[in-house]
């Protein structure tokens, strides 16, 4: 049951880390998109520029927080499956006592 487990959350883990890598490439394309198109916003050059900058500053921030997301998530799913584990793997017999034991 334990082995289950843990092979559970390393698909689970696994998983996690696609839907991060999708989510940081929609983000990185998204940013990039934006500020490639920035002066369809204004004619004013500032305005592009500081709008162009700002996009892809957030597409660079992104990356820290897609990175800080997945690391949250994929330390719940190792402590859910470590509970799991635990819970789930019942007690171990105890072992006889000491004095009881033939020579």
């Amino acid at each position: 049951m334990r082995l289950a487990i843990w092979i559970f959350a390393t698909v689970a883990v696994a998983l996690w880390s696609l839907v991060a890598w999708a989510g940081h490439a929609l983000l990185d394309w998204t940013s990039d998109w934006a500020s490639a198109n920035a002066d369809q916003v204004s004619s004013v050059p500032e305005v592009v520029e500081w709008l162009s900058w700002s996009m892809r500053g957030l597409g660079n921030t992104s990356e820290i927080v897609v990175l800080i997301v997945w690391a949250f998530g994929s330390i719940l799913i190792l402590a859910a499956a470590g509970l799991a584990s635990r819970f789930l793997a019942g007690r171990k017999s105890q072992l006889a006592d000491i004095t009881k034991w033939r020579r």
